[in-house]
């Protein structure tokens, strides 16, 4: 029956453990599937926005090459060339050309020479793209391209053609206005093109741009910078602590898989600790009673025995600890129900008969471990005590023997004739203040002590009793009669 049920328990743990198991790699390979899902989307978008910048950077830069290749072939009149530049996008807001020194030579559009901050543009090798800035006469946000110009003549100069924006702002915001998804983009310079928050928070974002906040949202920032107009591209991804969740719910898994996977192999082995049960028990009070105690695991093996069993097994093993219970006391532990009651047995150790309480500790109908409680056999002290009463009364002096509280504990009949009819758990004051104070007197000596009783005229001895440990348990009083008191065997 026993091993029945233990093979149903390890069964349905197994069970429980292969479950679990399944349960616990499926999760992970979800999460992971989630995971992987969720950067790809937060990548393709990322990507989406990437080209679409990038494409209306190049899309503007060719336009600008055309543009200064037409002005280099001098083919036509300046002017004629300026609007026809005009009409190659509708982007175009402005034409116009400059010489080495930057001084305006034409412009599609009459500007003042002063109206324009030309420090933007760079060496006349290559292609200069202006910060970003609001057109006085449309209203409207432009970014300017230089390009270089090389005349046949050896002469150089710029071609500078003004982009409006605001139709990529829109479409970019537009397409990109989402909750969880935010994109903001700043020109070479740091200032703002497209910004999706209020404006009063793009302090904080300068300050601080990994991490962003929002109306108690967080967002993860990510960084790109594109084209050779080197923008930067800002993606703000909401914080879902999606992570966060995956890894607290892998963790719980993982957690109970092991709990479930340790108390598996416990019943397997069978070797679950009674003492894990009781970790609030300071087992060290044991070592303060006599019995010898101890505890043992389903395995049987010892895992705790005070000092009253180590020194009553000493002859036999230095230390009890983690050795087999049978070592000690055979095979008392094998062959049990979980169910079995205490049972009670005879040891004999060293000469020395000793009674045995061994009994399983059960918690829901499972055995923990066991208790075995080890005392003197309490028959053969009770036999023992039988035989020295009858000895005390057939010796023929008086004797009367008196625990450490001065109470009587044993007088034989002698002893009632000399001092009167003395009974057990009488103080002995009330009986004989002067053999009482003869006691007190010789507390602590270790030899017998001749003296006499002068209410009786009466010679005694008196002999201090000690325990194992030398500590005063009573006094032993024997009255001798003038006999024995003339003897010259006894002493004077």
């Amino acid at each position: 029956m026993k091993v029945l049920l233990e093979a149903k328990n390890i069964l349905s743990m197994v069970v429980i453990v292969f479950l679990l198991s399944i349960i616990t790699l499926f999760g992970i390979m979800q999460f992971r599937f989630f995971t992987g899902i969720l950067d790809s989307y937060e990548n393709d978008m990322q990507q989406v926005v990437v080209n679409k910048t990038t494409f209306f950077l190049n899309d503007l830069t060719a336009i600008s090459e055309n543009a200064a290749k037409r002005i280099v072939s001098q083919e036509q009149e300046t002017r004629s060339i300026l609007k026809l530049i005009s009409t190659y996008d509708y982007r175009i807001v402005n034409v116009y050309l400059l010489d080495a020194k930057g001084n305006l030579q034409d412009a599609l559009v009459n500007k003042p020479e002063d109206s324009e901050n030309i420090s933007w543009l760079g060496r006349p090798t290559q292609l200069s793209v202006s910060p970003v800035h609001v057109d006085q006469a449309t209203h409207l946000n432009i970014v300017s391209f230089g390009r270089p110009l090389h005349y046949k003549d050896g002469s150089q100069g710029w071609l500078v053609l003004d982009f409006s924006i605001d139709q990529f702002q829109k479409e970019i915001m537009q397409e990109f206005a989402g909750e969880n998804f935010k994109v903001a983009l700043f020109d070479n310079q740091g200032h703002p093109i497209i910004w999706p928050f209020d404006q009063t928070k793009l302090a904080d974002f300068r300050s601080q741009p990994t991490k962003f906040y929002d109306h108690q949202s967080q967002f993860d920032v990510r960084k790109n910078e594109v084209g050779t107009a080197k923008w930067q591209l800002y993606f703000f991804l909401k914080e879902t602590h999606f992570e966060t969740f995956r890894a607290i719910a892998v963790i719980i898994l993982v957690f109970v898989l092991y709990i479930c996977l340790y108390q598996l192999l416990v019943e397997f082995w069978g070797v679950n600790s009674a003492k894990t049960y009781f970790e609030n028990i300071d087992f060290a009070i044991f070592n303060q009673i006599n019995e010898g105690v101890i505890l043992s695991n389903n395995a049987g093996r010892i895992i705790f025995a005070n000092k009253a069993a180590q020194e009553i097994f000493v002859e036999r093993k230095n230390s009890l600890r983690n050795i087999k219970l049978k070592e000690i006391l055979g095979h008392i532990d094998e062959n049990q129900n979980l169910i079995d009651k205490s049972k009670t047995f005879t040891l004999k150790v060293s000469d020395r008969l000793l009674e045995a309480i061994h009994s399983p500790i059960i918690k829901q109908r499972k055995k923990l471990g066991s208790l075995t409680v080890i005392r003197p056999n309490v028959k053969e002290e009770k036999t023992y005590r039988n035989v020295l009463s009858r000895l005390v009364e057939t010796i023929p002096e008086g004797v009367v023997y008196v625990d450490k509280n001065f109470e009587v504990v044993a007088a034989n009949l002698m002893a009632k004739l000399y001092l009167g009819n003395i009974e057990t758990g009488t103080n002995i004051y009330s009986v004989d203040p002067g053999l009482a104070a003869e006691i007190n007197n010789h507390i602590g000596s270790r030899s017998v002590i001749r003296t006499g009783l002068s209410n009786y005229d009466l010679p005694c001895e008196i002999a201090p009793v000690y325990d194992d440990d030398g500590v005063y348990a009573g006094t032993l009083v024997v009255l001798l009669t003038a006999l024995h008191d003339n003897n010259p065997a006894c002493p004077s």
